[in-house]
């Protein structure tokens, strides 16, 4: 740890009276050079003993009120993991090692004012991030300085005075059409990837629920599936919000997929009806599987256009987007799409999608 005093020492012996004196040296809070001197010791090892003792007391001077921001990084960090998901906690760490912690290093984190969090966020804006990427940056620099005030006595979060980035999100939303997935699907080689995107296309549900979806989860009767968990990386846990449970109902031509897909299943693989649909067992396909099978079938999409042209481009979480703009262009209610998304309001829905609504100043006029 660094302390604000600069201290520097000796002890020497006065020739003429056969004692010892020493000499502390050390800079206050101005920059003053400051001098601290003890004389008349009989022996060495008591000079020694003294100093040590001022040594001790001003370097514990230097440690009142100082908190560099690494330390409280770390105990941030413990808190986190023990209480966050796997998901959050990797993007906070994302955020704390590419970010926070090579500009903020072992700052005193009592000494960070308003100018500190505003060349901070100069130095970011120039590196060209999106808004998005920068304002989630912003929330977690303003959750480690509130576990300061909570648990260290920090008077007040500077970075809450600064506020967040203002810049624009300009969240990309890139989705298909129907008649392009369609085109997307015709090319998956086998009746299992068809099915794994076909669920995500007209569920909107996240690929981690549709990896843990396990047989019990649908529902052949009632026309739905019973979203209840998610695989991250191989563990599977609860959603993180309530309203992330859910089921979502399927329409028929789905359902009749998922009926011959069981058929397939169990003349295949070993069934019972608590295994996960795609995998083995209780264990899901990997991520980096499911991204395969999306990038080949993309390819193949190419190969089948004149040479320079590619099918159009989006990344597997738009097939999300994707279904949800294909609701709101066909009319469907913002509340019920919220629902379905597994949203706990509507502000989500509007903040993504708010621009395909067609309710347009001259369009409402007619209610008027």
């Amino acid at each position: 740890m660094e302390h604000d005093l600069k201290l520097s020492h000796n002890v020497y012996k006065n020739a003429e009276r056969g004692t010892y004196y020493f000499r502390i040296t050390y800079y206050d809070e101005t920059s003053t050079r400051q001098y601290i001197t003890r004389k008349g010791f009989s022996q060495r090892k008591e000079a020694v003993k003294k100093c040590n003792e001022i040594l001790d007391e001003l370097e514990g001077i230097g440690n009142i009120n100082t908190l560099p921001f690494d330390e409280l990084v770390e105990e941030y960090m413990d808190w986190y993991a023990a209480r966050r998901k796997q998901s959050s906690f990797k993007a906070l760490t994302t955020h704390v090692n590419n970010h926070l912690l090579p500009h903020f290093k072992q700052t005193d984190v009592y000494k960070l004012d308003t100018k500190a969090i505003m060349r901070f966020q100069n130095k970011k804006l120039k590196e060209g991030h999106s808004g998005e990427y920068l304002k989630k940056m912003h929330v977690f620099l303003v959750s480690i300085l509130n576990h300061a005030m909570k648990y260290h006595d920090l008077k007040q979060n500077v970075a809450s005075l600064v506020g967040n980035f203002e810049i624009e999100s300009n969240k990309r939303l890139n989705y298909w059409t129907v008649e392009q997935f369609n085109e997307f699907v015709e090319v998956l080689p086998t009746i299992q990837q068809q099915l794994f995107f076909k669920l995500l296309f007209f569920t909107g549900a996240r690929k981690g629920e549709i990896r843990a979806i396990t047989w019990l989860d649908i529902n052949f009767n009632d026309n739905y599936i019973h979203i209840n968990k998610t695989d991250y990386h191989g563990t599977v846990t609860t959603p993180k919000t309530k309203a992330a449970i859910r089921d979502i109902y399927l329409p028929q031509h789905v359902m009749d997929d998922l009926a011959a897909y069981k058929d397939w299943y169990k003349d295949n693989n070993i069934y019972k009806d608590d295994y996960v649909l795609f995998g083995t067992f209780f264990k899901s396909f990997s991520e980096s599987t499911i991204d395969r099978w999306f990038t080949t079938g993309l390819k193949t999409l190419d190969d089948d256009l004149p040479d320079g042209q590619t099918f159009p481009r989006i990344v597997i979480h738009e097939l999300r987007h994707s279904h949800a703009s294909h609701l709101i262009n066909h009319g469907a209610n913002i509340m019920i799409i919220a629902q379905r998304l597994g949203h706990s309001d509507t502000t989500e829905v509007m903040n993504r999608y708010g621009h395909l609504y067609p309710s347009t100043q001259k369009e409402i006029v007619k209610y008027l």
